[in-house]
């Protein structure tokens, strides 16, 4: 039993270092009726090596990577003609963002900000946005990421500004995200589609 388990032990780590191709090991029992194993024919003493047996650990490949993901289907809510989708702000928070063709930049709520630890006094930029209250400047912040759908879209600049009337929309999915994208969104069933340019 004991050198059964020596030898798959043997097994799972020539086989783990045998990526490209094969690895050869040997086993041979010496004089005391122990069973040795070994990778390397120098290490059998010659008067064993008549009875040793020889093996081969399977090829062990490595998987092949993942696809990138380039298109998606995403169910989106609609309030009145807006267009309502869920959105992973830098892979940690999932919230609602206005799909907005017309907003130049992805905008967040403050709330959001500070939930991603960003601190916006520390931004350097601003850029003027129209409201109803008339223009504001905003301060543009960096975001690692944003993913919608399974599809990524990294390093991307958001405004962050409170401009969502209904506090479970956390702001806006602007073109700097869309144009990534050819963008379809079909409203008899209800889903955005996005395929990667």
């Amino acid at each position: 039993m004991r050198s059964l388990l020596r030898l798959i032990a043997l097994l799972l780590v020539l086989g783990a270092g045998a990526s490209v191709g094969a690895a050869e090991f040997f086993r041979w029992i010496d004089e005391k009726g122990n069973v040795n194993f070994t990778d390397n024919l120098h290490n059998i003493p010659e008067k064993f090596r008549p009875k040793m047996e020889t093996y081969r650990a399977p090829d062990v490949k490595s998987p092949p990577p993942a696809p990138i993901k380039t298109k998606t289907s995403i169910p989106f809510e609609k309030q009145g003609s807006v267009v309502i989708v869920d959105a992973t702000l830098n892979k940690t928070t999932t919230t609602k963002l206005v799909v907005d063709t017309g907003a130049s930049y992805t905008m967040i709520s403050n709330a959001t900000a500070k939930e991603l630890s960003i601190d916006t006094a520390q931004s350097q930029r601003t850029a003027p946005f129209q409201t109803a209250n008339g223009v504001i400047q905003a301060p543009i912040i960096n975001l690692d990421s944003i993913t919608v759908g399974g599809i990524e879209v990294k390093n991307l600049m958001a405004a962050v500004h409170d401009i969502q009337a209904d506090p479970r929309v956390s702001g806006l999915l602007g073109l700097n995200f869309l144009s990534n994208f050819r963008m379809d969104i079909d409203t008899q069933s209800g889903l955005l589609h996005l395929e990667k340019k």
